[in-house]
């Protein structure tokens, strides 16, 4: 019997270590059934390739004294490039892409591939906000009568009034609507006017065992704190260093920001997304404002701390789910933190979690099978 063929649209594109880890996840769980061969569309939206550049485009005075900085420091411009290589690597080795590649909207519309179903998620790419998120992550391309399947996107904010107007059409002719964030799934379903199930990060999808087989494992034998920040603010500054104070663990921080403001103790400039997951896997303490930072770190029953450099519905739905209101750090929390404080009970919310995975994973296969529960 030959298998059902399924096409995923995701962040193949991404240069971002959280983006092209559940990237990798929601294609490698649907590889695993059996019944089941899934690839990646190989769709590069209008801004996708920003994330590759070594020189802001966009010129003002901050991101223009931001590229003299950079030209003025060759050493981070071949880490820079290091980096680049190192995602590419990934990429090539870990993603199955879908052949030919479709630079523009209007190339995916008038030659789409092939596919039994279609399964846009997740990360955010219905936060239509964004620079080229467009109709295309509605699945616009998609053939009539193929599936269509929404599995685990994320708004970012909530939508505004004109932009759910615009985006119904697209939203009801979904076969299967889900979302990342229980608090979206009002708003989706009321747009829609369809049932909107609330499902797990692909990260989820696959287990302890399944990221320690490809996860690299970091030549640091001592306890330490893992760190990892999109950008370093006076809370995060402040957390690392109590947390280092009240442990006494080094601090190892993957830097991909101009400086090393934390001043580590073991500083990494360079590394890939399976670098990255096994920093996480094999920390004893986390510190970071990354949302797939402290989604693996859950999956790893690591002690960690979010810190929010914005208000995030990712990580709160997450701690909701798993009942770990703990690890968000606060000004008000850092004033009074121990060493007591530091370990976190996954005891309270982990039946929870476990059934959460094990119902989106069920969502997502009768979903593809056009089953009458999906």
């Amino acid at each position: 019997m030959s298998k059902r063929k399924v096409l995923t649209l995701s962040t193949q594109y991404a240069n971002n270590l959280g983006a092209l880890l559940q990237c990798y996840a929601l294609s490698r769980f649907l590889n695993q059934q059996k019944d089941i061969e899934c690839k990646i569309i190989q769709y590069w939206h209008p801004n996708a390739k920003s994330g590759w550049r070594y020189f802001k485009k966009n010129v003002n005075v901050k991101t223009l004294l931001s590229n003299v900085y950079m030209l003025c420091r060759p050493d981070l411009l071949w880490l820079k490039h290091k980096r680049n290589e190192a995602a590419r690597a990934f990429v090539k080795k870990y993603l199955p892409l879908e052949d030919g590649a479709y630079m523009t909207d209007q190339s995916i519309h008038n030659n789409p591939p092939q596919a039994d179903a279609y399964v846009v998620g997740s990360d955010q790419i219905w936060n239509v906000k964004r620079k080229g998120i467009g109709k295309v992550y509605f699945l616009s391309f998609v053939p009539e009568g193929k599936r269509r399947i929404a599995y685990a996107p994320s708004l970012g904010v909530e939508w505004t009034e004109a932009e759910c107007r615009r985006l119904k059409p697209y939203l009801q002719q979904f076969d299967a609507l889900s979302v990342r964030e229980e608090g979206h799934v009002a708003q989706v379903a009321q747009t829609a006017g369809k049932p909107v199930a609330h499902v797990c990060d692909p990260v989820f999808l696959l287990s302890q065992k399944d990221w320690l087989k490809v996860a690299h494992k970091p030549a640091i034998a001592e306890p330490y704190i893992f760190c990892y920040f999109f950008g370093v603010s006076d809370l995060a500054l402040r957390t690392v260093k109590r947390l280092k104070e009240l442990t006494g663990y080094k601090v190892v921080y993957l830097n991909f920001n101009a400086t090393d403001k934390l001043q580590s103790d073991v500083e990494m400039r360079a590394g890939d997304p399976l670098d990255f997951l096994g920093l996480i896997a094999n920390a004893t303490l986390v510190c970071t404002s990354s949302f797939h930072c402290s989604a693996l770190s859950v999956l790893f029953r690591k002690d960690f701390f979010y810190v929010p450099q914005v208000a995030s519905e990712r990580v709160l739905s997450l701690m909701r789910k798993y009942k770990i209101d703990n690890i968000l750090m606060t000004e008000e929390r850092l004033q009074t933190l121990t060493k007591e404080d530091l370990n976190i009970d996954y005891t309270q919310g982990e039946a929870a979690g476990d059934e959460y995975i094990e119902s989106s994973k069920y969502y997502l296969i009768n979903a593809i099978y056009g089953k009458e529960n999906a």
